[in-house]
């Protein structure tokens, strides 16, 4: 096996085993074990399993910008059906993982809040940024008014997140998508549904 010196492949690792395991139950010498390093190479990057708890996050966080990005800044679909389709493609690679892992951010949400106030606090933060990008889209969507210009879009964006992290951890116990599709129906075909293809 190949030794990895690299902190990007640690943390990349890492992210791995935590998404499947658990960070309380993920050892720093599983880490160690999988990435086949040695323990003061873990040390020189991090200088707690804190921090890198920190960098796992961030991580996560990256991957999902990579895949928000394109859809996002698509201008030529509507609004709605950018959100749509971030959300849609978040159950596709659920699915594709046998209905295991979830989202990092709602998995330490849960599991750590109440252990460590940095985690928490970069949990928030990750949490905002997503926030902020829906809110502008539903911003948008106001404008062309497809959906009512009463609606606090800053308060839809943070139930949606909530809403598809509460599927999501209903399709981990039922390990079936369905939780995850009724999310999607729900909101985009029956709640916001109003002229979003005028």
């Amino acid at each position: 096996m190949k030794r990895i010196h690299n902190k990007e492949d640690i943390i990349q690792v890492g992210l791995d085993i935590v998404l499947s395991r658990g960070f309380n139950a993920t050892g720093v010498e599983a880490i160690l074990k999988q990435a086949n390093v040695p323990k003061g190479s873990f040390y020189n990057f991090f200088s707690s399993k804190e921090e890198f708890g920190l960098a796992i996050i961030d991580k996560f966080v990256a991957g999902r910008e990579e895949v928000f990005t394109p859809i996002f800044s698509n201008d030529s679909l509507p609004p709605l059906t950018r959100i749509r389709k971030s959300f849609e493609t978040l159950a596709a690679i659920f699915e594709g993982d046998d209905c295991t892992k979830g989202c990092l951010l709602g998995n330490l949400g849960q599991e750590m809040s109440d252990q460590s106030e940095n985690v928490r606090q970069r949990l928030e933060e990750s949490l905002q940024m997503w926030i902020r990008a829906l809110t502008i889209l539903l911003l948008e969507a106001q404008k062309k008014k497809t959906i009512s210009a009463d609606m606090n879009a800053e308060m839809l964006a943070e139930n949606l997140i909530s809403s598809f992290q509460g599927a999501l951890l209903r399709s981990k116990v039922k390990k079936s998508p369905e939780p995850l599709r009724n999310f999607i129906h729900l909101y985009f075909d029956v709640f916001l549904a109003q002229g979003e293809d005028e």
